[in-house]
Order: C-alpha cells, then structure tokens, then sequence
C-alpha cells in the first residue's frame, strides 16, 4: 500500500462510503446506462414483424430433385436441389450415399457422408449466370479446316491458320451440324494414321 497504514486504509475507506451515502450515487455519476432495460412484452415495442417472414420464407421451396455434380473434378457428389418458382434457390448434400446402388445391387458407405464443396453449394451460379454455354460452340478455324475436307502440310500438320487457340472466335452451331463435324473430324483422323479408308 506504499506507506498506507491499516488505520489510515480503514479511515480512508469509511469517508469514502459516508459520502457515497449522501448523494444520489446513480445521478451524481450519472450510471443509468449500467440498469438493464425492462421491457415485459417485446412484441409491443416491435410492431412490424415483416422481418419474421423474409427469414422463414428463405428455406422455403416448391419442389427439389436429386442430381449428379460433376463440373471439373472427378468426385461426382449426389446434391439435392431445392426449387422455387423453377429456380433452384439452393443446393445440399443428400446424405443419400447409403441408399444409393449401383446396377449390381452395391451399395455404398455413409462413410462418404457429407459429401459436398463450395463449388457444389454454388453450382446454381453456373446454372444462371451469363457466361455459361447453352449451345454447341465451335471455333470459326476449326470450323473452315473441316469444311476444306482437312488440309495438311507435308508433314502431315494441319495448317497453324485453321488452329489459333486463344485468339480464335467461336460460332454457335446446331447440335446436328456439332455431332457431323465431329464424326467428319473422327473419319478423317482414322482413314489419316490407320491408312483404312473407313468410310467404304
């Protein structure tokens, strides 16, 4: 206590709390902000409980169905997708693993269970957003060196003209005309290093 006598301590005290005593401590220190806020029914004081509905309403869903999520891995995980107004609104794993069979009658293990990413949760982006392909696509060099019937150069390379990858432009096809080029395109690589001319 550096030097404080127990006398002087307990002097020192007693003054302290006879004059506490004479004033009004909480408005002389003004601690009001310290006493809890009694409020008997909140309800009364929060009138507009619009807020209770939008929060409710984020799970709810019209429908769902279960797919296969397999974008650019190799993990092929069984989601659940729940729709609304014909939207899917969210993705979840299924917890489905100890169900599911293959054509023999395997079944797998819970073991997997949760199966899920952070690229499945969000899978619905790809779905919606505006750079997701909704047509065949082909690459407009791609497309010439198909319709020129394969040119090649004397060392059996096709042209480097027809292959610009990265600066090339793509054309929307049809599905019929997609399916064509690539069965032109499996023809022609087949009669070229097999020597069999396969289309006879």
């Amino acid at each position: 206590m550096g030097g404080l006598s127990r006398r002087d301590f307990l002097k020192f005290i007693t003054i302290g709390t006879t004059t506490a005593s004479l004033f009004d401590f909480e408005e002389a220190f003004a601690f009001q902000f310290l006493e809890p806020v009694k409020v008997v029914n909140p309800l009364v004081h929060y009138p507009n409980r619009d807020w209770e509905v939008v929060y409710r309403d984020i799970w709810r869903h019209d429908g769902k169905f279960v797919f296969l999520c397999a974008p650019n891995d190799t993990h092929n995980c069984l989601l659940e997708a729940y729709v609304r107004n014909g939207v899917i609104v969210r993705i979840e794993p299924t917890y489905g693993y100890g169900k599911a069979t293959d054509l023999y009658g395997n079944k797998a293990t819970h073991r997997w269970e949760p199966r899920c990413c952070q690229k499945g949760l969000t899978m619905m982006r790809r779905f919606y957003g505006d750079r997701r392909v909704k047509a065949p696509m082909a690459r407009r060099g791609y497309l010439r060196w198909v319709e020129q019937g394969f040119p090649r150069d004397a060392d059996g390379r096709p042209p480097a003209e027809y292959f610009q990858r990265g600066t090339d432009e793509w054309a929307k096809v049809s599905w019929d005309q997609a399916l064509d080029v690539a069965a032109r395109a499996l023809v022609n690589i087949a009669t070229t290093y097999s020597g069999v001319d396969v289309t006879s």
